[in-house]
């Protein structure tokens, strides 16, 4: 961007800023009036991204981290994710977010806006509802008349509410898959480790948990429940019901991954009331289907929908300059990139992807020993938690036992006592009691004893209970250990992929280069055949010469450098693949007979024989695979 277009837009903002308030957009809770009293509130999910430029996306990986998920819904999947408005992050500073609807739709705001849609257009007014239930069993095209009559209240009767970026004033939608994703994740809210868990609940220990937070088949008593119910906490965005209750839809179209490599229907994400809490997660995800296959409507009854607010890029008042430049420079971003292109000797700078390569490596193994030592830690603290319990039990038993034995002693001596008040015995009996008085005190001596080590041993269970504590902890690290393997893993796989990529388009350019040179040097000297049948003047074939021996040269150079720089290994797949090219657009069968003197070259020089270029010169012709 120019310095005069960026003093300009910032010009622009600073006015605009000082004109409307609503430049930025509000960092709060959103809360819109509905009809009848009713509202509908909004979170904003800010995404770490530089509010100053036009265009910002970040790189994020959505679907399951664990390991042993083979679900081809729930694959894990890297996709980018932008905002629609601009506001002040917790540290001030400008910054990309978008706002998602702080609870499912309820039945009451359903009705309150489609009763009053239904009377501005003559249509016959559905019966008052007041639920607070989530509203489920509707079809997308009633959800998007919804939206629009939505849409077109809040224009109309609350306007002031809406937040804007510039120009550009919010619209309420369905949130796309990725908003939801992220947001059901915690965003920016939360640490990598607990973004990449099945759901960012933990405890005051910082443990996994779900106790609190969702409606699930164990917490809901297989029941639907109210949304936003104060007998439940939100997510770390402010956000109910984001995994459980009813599962909702999304404006994405369902594909065996992010990417949308085949498209399907619309996606239903989360879980409901009646899912299994081991069941529950965020990487749950759901094609809808909306008909049964003899044309009748399915209304799902355990799903609904949350909005999202979004707004139109190309009214946000910048010029076509600003936004043709900030998109420029958005693509020479790193999260602008999402196909690998052509860099130095190979298409994706080969140093680079090993030396990343290595790097995921390292950081493999570095977890992989992590995970080790955090196991090590983990036995060991079962097995003192494991004798330390066999103690306690132990010393319990004791002191059951010898607290019956004094009893059974006390009743002996209200006997005797007794006995010796009706007898004439009386001395033989005072000294029979008095025996059994000091075996009563012996014994209270020995329970007073006991109740000291039990009390030691209450001490050592709450250690133990701190233990168990820190074991619950361990294995908490350990659990996010092994999903940073399997994202490390993830990325280890994908660049190889990449890399196999790279090679087969490098070897295929080099391939096509150096079959052509090859080519153009065989239609060279079959031309100065003919002229030498007519002329033995070397002047009449010199021009055809000269360029002869530069394709030749040439040549040699490009079947080098496919040795050096590229993987042997690929090289039949990618000459098959010419192979059926050039058959394909009816190309000279003299090039298509030229890929095997490459092959044959490649293998020469692999083998130290390098190509002699006065020597193919002269015998070019004559080589078997060039021959007529």
């Amino acid at each position: 961007m120019s310095n005069y277009s960026q003093s300009f837009r910032t010009l622009f903002l600073f006015i605009f800023f000082i004109i409307s308030p609503k430049l930025f957009a509000s960092s709060e809770t959103i809360t819109f009036k509905l009809p009848d009293d009713a509202i509908i509130k909004f979170q904003p999910v800010f995404l770490g991204l530089d509010g100053n430029k036009i265009f910002a996306s970040k790189r994020v990986k959505l679907g399951s981290r664990e390991g042993d998920d083979s679900n081809y819904k729930e694959r894990l999947s890297t996709t980018n994710l932008g905002g629609s408005f601009i506001g002040k992050n917790h540290n001030g500073e400008n910054d990309w977010l978008y706002y998602l609807g702080q609870t499912e739709v309820s039945q009451q705001q359903w009705n309150v806006v489609m009763r009053w849609w239904q009377r501005e257009n003559g249509l016959t007014v559905e019966p008052e509802n007041n639920s607070q239930l989530p509203q489920t069993g509707k079809t997308p095209a009633e959800i998007l008349t919804f939206i629009q009559a939505l849409n077109l209240w809040v224009l109309k009767n609350d306007r002031d509410a809406l937040p804007k970026n510039g120009n550009a004033f919010a619209y309420v939608r369905l949130p796309t898959e990725v908003e939801w994703a992220y947001a059901a994740r915690g965003g920016n809210n939360v640490s990598h480790d607990v973004f990449d868990r099945p759901y960012p609940y933990v405890d005051e220990n910082g443990t996994e948990t779900l106790d609190g937070y969702e409606w699930d088949r164990d917490s809901s008593g297989n029941r639907v429940k109210e949304v936003g119910s104060q007998y439940i906490k939100p997510n770390p965005l402010g956000l109910y019901d984001m995994l459980g209750n009813v599962e909702e839809l999304t404006y994405g179209i369902f594909g065996q991954d992010f990417l949308f490599a085949r498209f399907g229907g619309l996606v239903i994400r989360g879980g409901n009331y009646s899912t299994d809490p081991e069941n529950l997660k965020v990487s749950m995800r759901t094609e809808y289907d909306g008909f049964t296959q003899d044309g009748n409507i399915l209304r799902l009854n355990k799903v609904g929908f949350r909005l999202a607010l979004g707004s139109l890029v190309s009214e946000a008042g910048y010029t076509p300059t600003e936004l043709d430049e900030g998109y420029n420079e958005y693509l020479s971003s790193d999260s602008g990139v999402t196909q690998s292109a052509a860099a130095g000797k190979t298409s994706l700078s080969q140093q680079a992807i090993t030396d990343q390569l290595n790097h995921s490596n390292i950081e493999r193994e570095r977890l992989i020993e992590e995970n080790h030592d955090l196991r090590e830690k983990l036995t060991n603290v079962e097995s003192k938690l494991v004798v330390l319990k066999g103690n306690l039990e132990k010393k319990n038993n004791e002191l059951i036992f010898t607290s019956k034995e004094l009893k059974d002693e006390k009743a002996k001596n209200s006997d005797l006592s007794e006995l010796a008040d009706t007898s004439s015995l009386e001395n033989k009996f005072n000294i029979i009691i008095n025996s059994k008085d000091l075996e009563i005190a012996r014994l209270e001596s020995e329970l007073n004893n006991l109740k000291q080590k039990v009390n030691h041993q209450d001490v050592a269970l709450v250690n133990a209970q701190a233990s168990e504590q820190k074991l619950l902890s361990l294995q908490q690290k350990v659990n996010d250990a092994e999903r940073r393997d399997n994202t490390a893993n993830f990325e280890i796989e994908k660049n190889k992929k990449r890399i196999v990529v790279a090679e087969q388009r490098l070897l295929e350019s080099l391939t096509r280069v150096a079959d052509y040179n090859l080519f153009s040097a065989w239609r060279n000297l079959k031309i100065i055949e003919k002229k030498r049948k007519v002329s033995s003047n070397p002047q009449i074939w010199q021009v055809n010469e000269i360029e002869a021996k530069n394709m030749l040269r040439e040549y040699r150079r490009y079947v080098i450098q496919i040795v050096d720089d590229t993987d042997y290994t690929l090289f039949p797949e990618v000459k098959d693949k010419l192979t059926r090219w050039l058959k394909d657009n009816n190309v000279s069968n003299q090039q298509i007979k030229g890929l095997d003197l490459l092959e044959r070259h490649i293998n020469e020089v692999r083998n130290g024989q390098y190509i002699q270029v006065d020597s193919l010169y002269n015998n070019l012709l004559d080589e078997p695979e060039m021959r007529n």
